[in-house]
């Protein structure tokens, strides 16, 4: 069951942002279309945004990342799969995951992550996400817009 309203779940503004767009463009359809989203409309949340292509059941491709999430992940992953872009087996099924929830259930998926580092080098970081389906003939999903925040935390000092 998709929202009928603004789920309160969600904190960060941004990511409100995107999906009261995302809901403007449903209209009177139950999914809007990837034609249907004008960036000119969503200046302020493109550098959090993504566009995910759905290849088939559990493939991902990403055909748009925003500025924001190349910066904070460290790679512009245009053009591969998830598969290919994510390493980590763990962090890969779950992302992979999340998109199945998004496009099995044509509904918007929400999830917020805290990432700690274990070798005590990595920035640990608090990423929050919502993912969209699109659909270009209104039933099958074929394309996930995606909206990411991710706020690197301050790291304590640590003993040693």
């Amino acid at each position: 069951m998709a929202f009928s309203a603004e789920p309160s779940v969600i904190t960060d503004e941004l990511i409100r942002e995107g999906y009261r767009y995302w809901r403007l463009k449903c209209g009177e359809h139950s999914l809007p279309r990837r034609a249907d989203l004008d960036p000119s409309e969503i200046k302020p949340i493109l550098p959090h945004v993504l566009l995910i292509d759905v290849l088939g059941p559990s493939r991902y491709r990403y055909r748009l990342i925003g500025t924001d999430c190349v910066t904070a992940h460290g790679v512009n992953a245009v053009g591969l799969t998830l598969d290919e872009a994510l390493k980590d087996h763990e962090y890969r099924t779950h992302v992979i995951s999340l998109y199945d929830q998004c496009v099995d259930e044509r509904r918007p998926v929400y999830s917020e992550s805290l990432f700690f580092a274990h070798d005590g080098h990595s920035a640990e970081r608090h990423v929050k996400v919502l993912f969209m389906p699109l659909s270009d003939d209104g039933a099958t999903v074929n394309m996930v817009f995606v909206v990411q925040v991710i706020r690197f935390m301050v790291r304590p000092p640590r003993d040693n």
